[in-house]
C-alpha cells in the first residue's frame, strides 16, 4: 500500500556529501560496501537471485564476471536462508534482527516485500553515519523502498537515522559498545526478545579485540540470541594468501583472520565469549544444502563459465558461523543439518618437502591451463609449454600463443635440479603461422620419432573461451632442436575430409595418453582420450582411440563402446578435469575429476588398451580432487595437487600403490606468503630418471581478488615417498 507524503517525517536535511574527508576506516567500509552492492546488483540482474530493491542503491552499474556472480550468489543465498529459517523458528512471537555493518543490504526490503516479516518482527540496521545518511537518501528517493517501510521519521537529535514501525536504520560505531547499546535502546530494542545478530562480511574488518568484545557484549546483554556471521576462513593456503593480500591491497585487512583462521577456532571464539554453542559451515556446504540439484545446474548454465576451481575454493574460504544461547541454543541445526560425510580417514604423513625454482631467463613461465610435454631427457631435459593463460610484454595477461621451452642444458651434463634452483626458459620457434593459444587442451608425446629425428606431439581439444571449443581434430606437432632454439612445426596430415566431418564432440578438460599394444606396431600410434566437457556444459564419458599412421601422419578415430554387466560397474562415470597417466605402457590410469553434479570425485580406474576394458582400483583414504596432475613411477601412482570442497583439507600429494591399492596423503608445505603456490591448473613432468617431479605454472582468476599466477616452478623429490 502506498504511503502519503504526510506519513514521512523528516527532522533533518540528510547529509549526502559523500566526498567529504572521512577516517581511513570509514572510507574502507564505504569502499567495500559499494563494491558489494554493485556485485550483488550485477548478480541479480543476470538472473541468479531475485532482488527487486538493490537497483535503488546503485547509481553506476558495471557488469561483473560469472565467477563473482556465483560467489555472491552463494553469499546471498546463505544469508537469506538463515534469516528465513530464524523467522520460521520464532514464528508467532515478538523477535528482532540486528544487522551489524548492514551497508546497503536489502534483506529487510526483500523479506517485507514478499510478506515474510510478521508485524511482531523488528529489523534494525547499524552502520557508520556516512553509510546511514547515504542509505537514507536512497530510501527517500524510492517509492518502492518507502512502501516496504511504511510510516517513518528521519532523526538527528540524540539518535541519527531512520525509524519506522518495523525498520530502524541507526548510525552507530560498532567499536563503541556503550554508544551502540544506548542507540539500540533508544530505537526500541529489547534485551529480553529472541534476537538474531547478523554480521555479513562486516566485523572481519574490525580489530580483533573490538570484534570479540562485540560478540561477548551481545551474549551478555541478550537472553535468547543467535549471532550469525558470514566471513573469510582458511587464510594460510595458496588461495587464502591471495585473498588476504587482496584485502590488504585495498586497505581493508582482515584483522581477526590470523587469530581465528579455521572453522574450529571460530567455534571456540564464540563459545569462549558467552555463547552456548557455535556451528560453522562453508559457503559451498550451504550452497549444496539450500539449492536443489536442478537449481545448481540452472545457475551454472546462466552464463558461459569455466573457472570452477576458483569457485569451489571461494566457497571453501567463506563460512557461516551460527552461535546461539538461551531458548535459541542449537536452533539452526534443525534447518541446516549438514553432515560432512566425505571426511576421509586417510593416512596422513608429514608435509611434502618441495623446492621452489625460479626461471633464470626471460620469458617467465607464469601461466595456467597450459600443457607441458617432455620432448628430451638425456644430459638434461627439454619441456615444451604450450598454450595457457598468462602475462606478456604486450598485455597484462591473456591467452598465450608463444611456445616455451624449459631446459636444463645450461647445467653440467648429467646433473639434476638437485644442485640448482634455477630453470632456463626460452621461447621456441614456430615455423608456421599457427595459433596455439588454447586452454585446457592436451599435448601427448608420440612414441615414434619423425624421419628427421624430431619428436612428434599430438595436440587435441581445448578452448578459446567457455563458448568456443577448438581443435576438434588433432594437430600433430614436430619438435626438433635447432641453432635458433627448439623448432616447432605443424605436420601436414593426409586425413580425409569425410573423417574430419565425423569428428567426435569438441571438448576440453579431458585426458589423453599414448598407449602401446602387446604386439608393437611401428606404423601406428594410439592416443586414448577420455571424458571432458563441451561448451554447453555437457559432461562426457566417452572413450576415444585416435590412431596416427606414422608413415603419413593421417589420423582416424573410433569410440570404444561400453560393455554392460549386471553384476558390477565396468565403466567410470562421465567426468572432466580428471587426470590420466600411463602404467606399464599399455594401461591408462584415470583419477578424480568432476562428475555430472560438478562435484569432485575420488576414484581410480584403469583401462587396458589390449583388452579394451575398464577396471576399478578400490582405494581407501584418497581425498576427492580435480584439476590435479598425475604420473606413474614404477608401480606408484602420484597425484599432484588439485582442488576439492573439503574445508581446510585441500589436496597435497597422494601416493597410491597400484598393486596393493594402499594410499597415503601428504599435506602441502606451509606456504610462504611472499610467493603463494596454488596447485591447480598446473602441469607436471617426471624428470631426472624418475626421481623428481617438476610442476610448471598454475593459478587462476581468484574470485574478486584478481588473477594469480605461480611465479615459481616446484620441484618435488620422489625419494621422500619411498
Amino acid at each position: 500500500m502506498k504511503k502519503s507524503k504526510s506519513q514521512v517525517t523528516t527532522a533533518i536535511k540528510v547529509d549526502t556529501n559523500v566526498n567529504r574527508p572521512l577516517s581511513c576506516l570509514k572510507v574502507m567500509i564505504q569502499g567495500t560496501n559499494d563494491f558489494n552492492t554493485v556485485s550483488k546488483y550485477s548478480m541479480a540482474k543476470n538472473g541468479y537471485f531475485r532482488d527487486d530493491y538493490m537497483c535503488h542503491f546503485v547509481t553506476k552499474w558495471s557488469q561483473r564476471t560469472p565467477l563473482i556472480h556465483l560467489g555472491y550468489y552463494m553469499r546471498v543465498l546463505t544469508v537469506d536462508f538463515t534469516l528465513r529459517s530464524f523467522l520460521d523458528a520464532t514464528s508467532g512471537q515478538p523477535t528482532q534482527i540486528i544487522s551489524c555493518g548492514a551497508g546497503f543490504d536489502t534483506s529487510f526490503f526483500r523479506l517485507a516485500g514478499n510478506g515474510s516479516l510478521q508485524p511482531e518482527v523488528c529489523y534494525y540496521e547499524v552502520d557508520f553515519t556516512e553509510v546511514v545518511d547515504r542509505k537514507t537518501k536512497c530510501i527517500l528517493g524510492s517509492e518502492s523502498l518507502r512502501d516496504c517501510i511504511g510510516s517513518f521519521e528521519v532523526k538527528e537529535d540524540g539518535l541519527r537515522g531512520l525509524l519506522g514501525s518495523q525498520y530502524r536504520l541507526i548510525a552507530s560505531d560498532l567499536h563503541t559498545l556503550d554508544e551502540l547499546e544506548s542507540n539500540l535502546m533508544q530505537a526500541g530494542a529489547k534485551f529480553s526478545l529472541p534476537t538474531l545478530f547478523l554480521a555479513e562480511c562486516a566485523i572481519c574488518y574490525m580489530d580483533e579485540a573490538s570484534s570479540s568484545l562485540l560478540i561477548q557484549w551481545a551474549a551478555s546483554k541478550f537472553e535468547d540470541a543467535t549471532f550469525v556471521t558470514y566471513e573469510q576462513v582458511h587464510p594460510d593456503d595458496g588461495f587464502g594468501i591471495v585473498m588476504q593480500k587482496y584485502f590488504e591491497s585495498i586497505n581493508s585487512p582482515l584483522l581477526s583472520l590470523t587469530k581465528f583462521p579455521d572453522m574450529q577456532s571460530q567455534e571456540c571464539r564464540y563459545v569462549s565469549r558467552g555463547w552456548s554453542s557455535c556451528n560453522v559451515w562453508t559457503a559451498f556446504e550451504m550452497f549444496l544444502q539450500v539449492a536443489s540439484y536442478e537449481e545448481r545446474l540452472k545457475i551454472l548454465h546462466l552464463e558461459p563459465f569455466d573457472e570452477l576451481e576458483e569457485w569451489h575454493l571461494e566457497g571453501c574460504h567463506f563460512a557461516l558461523m551460527v552461535a546461539s544461547k538461551g531458548s535459541l541454543a542449537g536452533w539452526f541445526v534443525k534447518f541446516a543439518d549438514i553432515s560432512r560425510n566425505v571426511m576421509i580417514s586417510c593416512v596422513r604423513k608429514p608435509r611434502v618437502q618441495w623446492e621452489l625454482v625460479q626461471p633464470g631467463s626471460e620469458p617467465a613461465m607464469c601461466r595456467f591451463a597450459q600443457k607441458t610435454v617432455k620432448v628430451r631427457e638425456k644430459d638434461g631435459f627439454d619441456i615444451l609449454v604450450v598454450g595457457g593463460f598468462g602475462p606478456s610484454t604486450e598485455s597484462l595477461h591473456g591467452r598465450r600463443h608463444e611456445v616455451l621451452n624449459i631446459c636444463s642444458r645450461n647445467q653440467p651434463a648429467g646433473s639434476s635440479l638437485t644442485g640448482s634452483s634455477i630453470l632456463y626458459v626460452e621461447e621456441a620457434v614456430l615455423e608456421r603461422d599457427v595459433m596455439l593459444d588454447v586452454l585446457h587442451h592436451t599435448c601427448t608425446r608420440l612414441s615414434v620419432c619423425g624421419t628427421d629425428g624430431s619428436t612428434r606431439v599430438m595436440l587435441y581439444g581445448g578452448r578459446y573461451s567457455p563458448c568456443r571449443a577448438v581443435n576438434m581434430w588433432p594437430i600433430i606437432l614436430s619438435v626438433l632442436p635447432s641453432d635458433r632454439g627448439m623448432r616447432v612445426t605443424v605436420v601436414d596430415s593426409n586425413t580425409s575430409v569425410t573423417l574430419r566431418e565425423n569428428a567426435p564432440a569438441s571438448r576440453w578438460r579431458h585426458s589423453a595418453v599414448c598407449l602401446k599394444r602387446s604386439t608393437c606396431d611401428p606404423v601406428q600410434e594410439h592416443v586414448v582420450v577420455f571424458g571432458g566437457r563441451t561448451p554447453d556444459f555437457k559432461v562426457l564419458g566417452d572413450l576415444l582411440v585416435w590412431t596416427v599412421q606414422t608413415s603419413d601422419m593421417s589420423i582416424s578415430c573410433r569410440e570404444v563402446l561400453q560393455r554392460t554387466h549386471s553384476s558390477h560397474v565396468t565403466w567410470p562415470c562421465a567426468r572432466f578435469s580428471h587426470s590420466a597417466a600411463v602404467w606399464r605402457e599399455q594401461t591408462m590410469v584415470v583419477s578424480g575429476g568432476l562428475g555430472q553434479e560438478v562435484l569432485p570425485l575420488r576414484d581410480i580406474w584403469y583401462f587396458s588398451l589390449e583388452e579394451e576394458k575398464w577396471s576399478k582400483l578400490h582405494v581407501n583414504g584418497m581425498l576427492p580432487r580435480y584439476s590435479h596432475t598425475s604420473a606413474v613411477c614404477g608401480d606408484q601412482l602420484i597425484l599432484i595437487g588439485g582442488v576439492n570442497t573439503l574445508p581446510g583439507n585441500q589436496p597435497g600429494v597422494c601416493v597410491i600403490d597400484l598393486n596393493t591399492a594402499s594410499c597415503t596423503e601428504y599435506a602441502l608445505p606451509v606456504q610462504n606468503p611472499s610467493c603463494p603456490i596454488m596447485l591447480h591448473n598446473h602441469s607436471s613432468e617426471v624428470i631426472d630418471n624418475e626421481t623428481t617431479i617438476l610442476v610448471v605454472g598454475g593459478g587462476g582468476n581468484c574470485f574478486s581478488f584478481g588473477t594469480a599466477f605461480n611465479n615459481y616452478g616446484v620441484r618435488i623429490d620422489l625419494q621422500q615417498f619411498r
